[in-house]
């Protein structure tokens, strides 16, 4: 291995390190690791270790054919400490500054879905609703209407018809109509109580 690869193994690896800091706070800010541990943090642990170091070994791959001296884990953690050493607060408080301006923005479009997307439609949507209840109600009294104004004949004419029928016919559609009305009522009753 010439002097040169072993310059960018190095170079390479204290860049692995500082990025492996970045990505430990990135997760940590993001996963909440002080709440109680569960089984899903501990997966979402091994996932997020298992691609830095799949991650790791392709960059030395592409320096120096995956070829592992002591050198690159004292590169590593180097960067590392470099990382934690000068830039760990800098990039912090810019997450914590990215995700206020995220949240901000999300909420904006939020606000702006809600109030050109969603109140406009909602707004339509009751107006159209109470359109339908009027047309639903002034058809309904003119409906009402016409039954009343019709009825009305239909009823004198029955009541004629009904004074011209001989009295022991009257007395028999009489008792016929009870009779019915006997029957509806166990029929409603008998309905109820299978119901219950």
């Amino acid at each position: 291995m010439t002097l040169t690869v072993q310059f960018y193994t190095m170079i390479a690896m204290v860049a692995m390190g500082v990025w492996l800091g970045i990505a430990m706070d990135t997760y940590s800010r993001f996963l909440h690791p002080d709440r109680s541990k569960s089984l899903w943090l501990y997966a979402n642990d091994l996932v997020f270790w298992l691609l830095q170091g799949l991650l790791i070994f392709y960059v030395l791959y592409l320096v120096n054919e995956g070829a592992l001296r002591f050198y690159v884990f004292l590169a590593l953690l180097c960067g590392y400490a470099a990382y934690r050493a000068l830039f760990q607060q800098l990039y912090r408080n810019t997450l914590e500054r990215i995700i206020l301006i995220g949240i901000t923005f999300i909420r904006f479009v939020r606000s702006l879905f809600t109030y050109l997307v969603y109140k406009p439609i909602q707004f339509i949507l009751k107006l159209l609703f109470s359109l339908c209840m009027m047309v639903v109600s002034i058809g309904t009294t003119i409906f009402w209407f016409i039954i009343k104004l019709f009825w009305v004949p239909i009823k004198w004419m029955i009541m004629l018809l009904w004074k011209l029928i001989p009295h022991p016919l009257q007395r028999v559609l009489i008792k016929t109509a009870g009779i019915a009305d006997k029957i509806k009522n166990y029929i409603y009753h008998w309905f109820t109580q299978i119901r219950k």
